[in-house]
């Protein structure tokens, strides 16, 4: 059931599923919290799943003129956070959600247990961020112009999403469905605020993590295999996970396999023996194979 939680510049929808150790699972672009329901339903019991909308998304509302940005969400999580009393918890995003895990982890680590991103990066270097900040601010004037439904089809198209469509067209149709629960001022404002040009780099902070991250790509998603390697070589407990015949959004496209992925590094977490280095990690058709720009 979604709660509506009042903060000073907003409303922010959640919901909490399940009792146990925390796990925030924060979505990407154009989703919102439904589209982990799937992967906490093949999870075993013992974990309470944290999920918001972020801003600029799904059923959270801002106030006009209020920020969609990394700190922004950061304050909004804090929030949730110290509303259901949880002072520390385990952080899980996606792409957008994704970069949002990272901006947490390097500025807030006191509040994280574990880390783990999907298709994501910590920021841009320096020459790439103008270029792709204008490209932002081009599709966050495109959404404004011609409406929700014609980016929506637009986005939906990319060849980044290619992979969801073997799943069928009922599941497209159901993704599709649920990009289209957005609104048009939120999308534009999280693009502005919260695009890969928009935020700050944090790979330097990175370094200064302590507790255990794993950093997951699909195998035909080749540029952010590349960002999973770098960010695993980044923190001091990192780890990569690539799973086979998948692409950007492997926990849609892939949900049991990322299922086990998610487990498998919840366990490590929370677990004394140390993480095994990559070469020994499980390889196979179903499983992930381990080696060490949404």
């Amino acid at each position: 059931m979604r709660v509506i939680l009042d903060g000073p510049d907003m409303r922010l929808s959640y919901f909490v599923s399940g009792e146990g150790t925390p796990v925030t699972l924060l979505h990407g672009f154009t989703q919102s919290g439904r589209s982990w329901l799937e992967v906490i339903s093949r999870m075993p019991k013992g974990w309470m799943w944290i999920v918001p909308d972020l801003r600029g998304h799904g059923e959270t509302r801002t106030q006009p003129g209020a920020a969609c940005s990394m700190d922004a969400c950061t304050r909004d999580l804090e929030m949730l956070w110290d509303h259901l009393g949880v002072p520390r918890t385990h952080v899980a995003g996606y792409s957008m959600g994704g970069r949002l895990a990272l901006h947490v982890a390097a500025r807030r680590p006191d509040r994280v247990l574990s880390l783990l991103t999907i298709g994501a990066h910590a920021g841009l270097d320096e020459g790439a961020r103008e270029g792709r900040r204008r490209g932002d601010e081009a599709l966050a004037e495109r959404i404004e112009k011609g409406g929700l439904e014609a980016f929506v089809n637009y986005w939906g198209s990319l060849p980044l999403f290619a992979g969801l469509e073997r799943r069928g067209p009922a599941f497209v149709a159901q993704v599709r469905a649920e990009r289209m629960t957005n609104h048009v001022a939120g999308l534009a404002c999280s693009l502005r605020g919260m695009g890969a040009g928009a935020m700050d780099t944090v790979w330097d902070d990175l370094a200064h993590v302590t507790f255990p991250c794993t950093f997951v790509a699909g195998q035909l998603d080749h540029g952010y295999v590349s960002s999973a390697r770098r960010l695993a070589a980044t923190v001091p407990d990192g780890r990569v996970e690539v799973v086979p015949r998948s692409g950007h959004t492997v926990h849609q496209e892939r949900p049991e396999a990322f299922a086990r992925v998610l487990e498998d590094h919840l366990a490590r977490a929370t677990s004394d023996v140390p993480a095994p280095a990559p070469e020994d990690a499980p390889t196979g058709d179903d499983w992930s194979s381990s080696s060490t720009s949404a």
